[in-house]
């Protein structure tokens, strides 16, 4: 007589399957916050471009313009040093680079760097 085999997986298997979509369902809910607020940096960065005469402002007046519209879409935590302003002429590029430290678990961090920039020239 022949034995049918049983098919399937194991509740061994079951764990380890679990626990993978468990550990990369924690990344999407610690990072997803992140990676949300570095798009309204970014929101805030293209806004510039409809701003008239820019490029005449000082470089103070737009990191002041900067911080407020972050802080109206929710970025609380930028550094004054993240953001570079550069005039020459009737260019103006403003850089802004930050990290982000977010533990995970236990004595695990996630460092994720952000650069971003805009070049505007006066029209």
């Amino acid at each position: 007589m022949h034995r049918r085999r049983q098919s399937g997986m194991t509740g061994t298997g079951w764990l380890v399957v679990l626990l993978i979509i468990g550990f990369f369902m924690m990344l999407v809910i610690k990072l997803a916050p992140v990676y949300m607020e570095n798009y309204s940096v970014k929101t805030v960065l293209e806004s510039l471009k409809e701003e008239p005469g820019i490029t005449q402002k000082s470089a103070g007046e737009v990191r002041e313009m900067i911080q407020r519209r972050l802080k109206v879409n929710g970025v609380y935590d930028m550094a004054r040093d993240a953001i570079k302003i550069k005039k020459d002429g009737g260019v103006m590029n403003v850089e802004i680079n930050y990290q982000v430290i977010k533990p995970m678990a236990g004595n695990v961090e996630v460092l994720i760097t952000f650069s971003d920039s805009i070049r505007l020239v006066t029209n």
